[in-house]
């Protein structure tokens, strides 16, 4: 059979497509070739390798549970940390331990206005005073409860002063769980002393902590003057509490941290209400 001549004009284009194809595969073979010896065999072929699927497992959620809020001088020393679902409630601990006599409580601290009165003698302390030197070490506190509200805290230090405890309120900075506040007792000079304390007044929900810093506003020549001086301060919310310094004086302060660092935030706070102090290891 004869082809038209149509038909034979179009053999050399299909010839020379056939050609032009191998001609791109030769070369792409020659270049797959000289990638592989640059690169080295593990490279050539690292595309070829099929990566392993990760398998994600959900782990399971652990129940919650109260953990401790460090104390960093004292790891002996139990502490709290503020429940999300109870701020009021906190970890405590026990201990049977006989108890030594409880001092007593000083006045009630009330924000009523007092009358006008020349102000007491004030006895200036020394520069050893200030820095702690020459104080008795009371290191310890107990902590009765901590509240996420103010105003829960400040109903509790009312209810364990009509038992005739002495307790304070000290505003905390817990970082990441906020602001909350304490309401404390006493001041020790030993754990033990404390925990018999506790034990004595019987208040097995409450918990011993080591706050060896506070904020020293004066020394008095006698009680009276240092409950006066507290009364007054009380009325810039203030929540001074009575140490017995050297001698026959009497201190009062305010605040008990765990850190100096933390003590001299809360004199800050105490200067820009007008009540001058200084940070002291109580």
């Amino acid at each position: 059979m004869i082809a038209s001549p149509q038909k034979r004009r179009h053999y050399p284009m299909a010839g020379l497509m056939l050609i032009l194809i191998s001609g791109l595969l030769w070369s792409g073979e020659r270049f797959m070739q000289a990638t592989r010896s640059l690169l080295g065999p593990d490279a050539a072929y690292a595309a070829d390798v099929v990566q392993p699927s990760l398998v994600r497992k959900k782990l399971p959620v652990p129940a919650a549970a109260t953990r401790a809020e460090p104390v960093p001088a004292a790891p002996t020393v139990p502490a709290i940390e503020p429940s999300a679902t109870a701020p009021e409630k906190t970890e405590r601990v026990a201990s049977s331990e006989p108890a030594p006599p409880v001092a007593a409580p000083m006045p009630e601290l009330s924000p009523l206005a007092v009358p006008p009165a020349p102000p007491p003698a004030k006895v200036e302390p020394s520069k050893s005073e200030l820095t702690g030197a020459s104080l008795r070490p009371y290191p310890f506190s107990i902590l009765l409860s901590s509240c996420k509200e103010k105003e829960n805290a400040l109903a509790a230090a009312s209810r364990y002063r009509q038992t005739g405890l002495t307790s304070y309120i000290v505003r905390t900075d817990l970082g990441n769980k906020g602001i909350w506040w304490r309401t404390l007792a006493g001041h020790y000079r030993t754990l033990a002393e404390a925990i018999q304390a506790k034990n004595k007044l019987k208040l097995s929900d409450a918990v011993v902590v080591k706050t060896p810093y506070a904020n020293l506003i004066g020394q008095y020549g006698s009680e009276a003057e240092a409950a006066e001086a507290a009364n007054r301060v009380a009325q810039k919310e203030v929540f001074p509490y009575m140490v017995k310094g050297p001698g026959p004086s009497f201190q009062l302060m305010a605040g008990a941290f765990p850190s100096q660092h933390a003590a001299e935030i809360h004199r800050r706070e105490l200067d820009a209400k007008g009540v001058a102090t200084r940070t002291v290891q109580r």
